[in-house]
């Protein structure tokens, strides 16, 4: 659960701050060091999957919040 905080907290400070670029490679990041920190230790399973898929659902929704909050001009095309 903290390891969720923290990470929903750095995908709000991403989103403050840089493009959806950076929120992907920083979400492939997540993705293969937790899987490989979860295979090698316990291996793998539904419940260390879904655990995962957990903080990545954190990180990329701190993303949003921070990207709405601040209100990124790239958003705004004109038609």
């Amino acid at each position: 659960m903290v390891v969720a905080a923290l990470l929903f907290l750095v995908g709000w400070l991403i989103g403050r701050s840089y493009s959806v670029i950076i929120v992907g490679m920083t979400s492939s990041v997540i993705l293969l060091a937790a899987m490989t920190m979860f295979m090698a230790v316990y291996g793998l399973d539904l419940v260390r999957v879904l655990i995962v898929g957990g903080y990545l659902t954190a990180h990329q929704a701190g993303y949003l919040l921070g990207a709405y909050l601040n209100g990124h001009p790239e958003d705004n095309r004109s038609s």
